[in-house]
């Protein structure tokens, strides 16, 4: 009897055995189908790929063809946003910052103060000498007071308010024994002399211990490298000393490129000139170029105007997009195609520019300058050569 059921046992474990062969072969079969399948759809698409010529923005979408090699790595053409004041930050990490705070960078001696992810005003302060440096890291307001007195590191003297006090007449503690707060010494306002306290003018810690509460976010970095924008769009760029001898390796034109990229701010520098502000390091903002806000038709489009050497450059596939045409880029002539026009265009951080003149060839119309407002207008009812206008909805 246990004989019976042995031999039946073994036939069945046969049968299991044989059955899992033939799965196994039709899964084999299927996934070898399937990589077949992927490879000539990919061989099909990088022959169509090499075969496209020109690059067909459509209106809906921004759909784009693109030829040879994709913009930035990217085949559509994106548009940054810009970050106000100064771009020491990611638009991302921008987000991730409570819309109130002070953000001190130490190389430049800055303080920026931001309210409502605005930035309000930048202060220059003094910092902590190397031998005894300002911390860096993130910190909050933990106490305010007016009037301080001051207790000298190491002694049993006090020093209470008045004009022989060297925390002067504001102090903000953000961390145990260190504090923003005035000084009796105006004239080191923009060196590195203090015992790790940030100090500020009189008048602005005044200005800044009104504006900001108690909790309110402080945020020490060490870059060597200033981007900022300030409320005309000049965009600037400063390469600092490495007061406290943090960085290792020496900023490089990629360096600065990359920020510009992280801030939203396509590069209109040649690298050259980049190269000569890393080499002379004079510690002071330099020009780079300005932005300026865009209207078609009194709406504000989300690319900006770039003023540089002379030039206004336009985005032409915000215009194209508002107007609801088609607009088409050939990469290896630099030209651009619309309404039987053609101008010549550039790629600047993955968005395509045409100079202002230009764009009055392809689509018409008139600019205006708002100098309150820092922007440009254009108001144009007549595209291209027998158009109508379109309008924005």
């Amino acid at each position: 009897m246990e004989q019976g059921y042995s031999r039946l046992l073994k036939k069945k474990q046969k049968k299991a055995i044989q059955l899992s062969k033939q799965i196994a072969f039709v899964q084999y079969i299927i996934a070898t189908v399937i990589s077949l399948s992927i490879l000539l759809c990919l061989v099909w698409l990088g022959w169509q790929y090499e075969g496209t010529r020109v690059t067909v923005a459509k209106s809906s979408g921004h759909q784009v063809i693109t030829s040879q090699q994709p913009v930035a790595g990217s085949s559509y053409l994106q548009a940054f946003p810009m970050v106000d004041g100064v771009a020491g930050a990611s638009a991302t990490l921008k987000g991730a910052l409570p819309a109130c705070r002070i953000v001190i960078n130490l190389p430049s001696r800055t303080l920026d103060f931001y309210n409502e992810n605005q930035l309000v005003k930048t202060y220059p302060v003094a910092i902590g000498k190397p031998a005894t440096p300002t911390p860096i890291g993130s910190f909050t307001i933990r106490y305010k007071e007016i009037n301080p007195w001051w207790y000298p590191p190491r002694s049993k003297k006090v020093v209470p308010s008045g004009p022989d006090n060297p925390l002067g007449y504001r102090w903000m503690e953000f961390a145990p024994l260190y504090g923003i707060h005035g000084t009796n010494e105006p004239w080191a306002i923009g060196g590195w002399v203090s015992n790790g306290c940030v100090r500020m003018a009189e008048p602005d810690v005044e200005e800044l211990f009104e504006a900001v509460p108690k909790g309110t976010g402080v945020y020490i970095q060490y870059d060597l490298v200033r981007i900022e924008k300030n409320p005309m769009g000049e965009v600037s760029i400063g390469i600092y000393p490495d007061i406290y001898g943090l960085k290792r390796q020496p900023v490089t034109v990629l360096e600065i490129e990359h920020k510009l990229l992280e801030a939203g701010m396509p590069n209109f520098v040649d690298a050259s000139i980049l190269q000569g502000i890393i080499v002379q390091r004079k510690g002071q903002q330099n020009p780079l170029f300005q932005v300026h806000n865009f209207k078609v038709n009194g709406v504000l489009l989300p690319d900006p105007i770039i003023a540089s050497q002379g030039q206004n450059f336009v985005p032409i596939w915000a215009v194209a997009n508002f107007f609801h045409t088609d607009v088409v880029w050939d990469e290896q002539q630099q030209l651009v195609y619309s309404h039987q026009q053609v101008v010549p265009g550039f790629v600047k951080g993955q968005i395509l520019y045409v100079t202002q003149q230009d764009v009055q060839s392809l689509f018409g119309g008139m600019w205006l300058w708002k100098e309150i407002d820092n922007c440009w207008e254009l108001s144009a009812f007549a595209i291209g050569k027998g158009s109508s206008a379109g309008q924005q909805k």
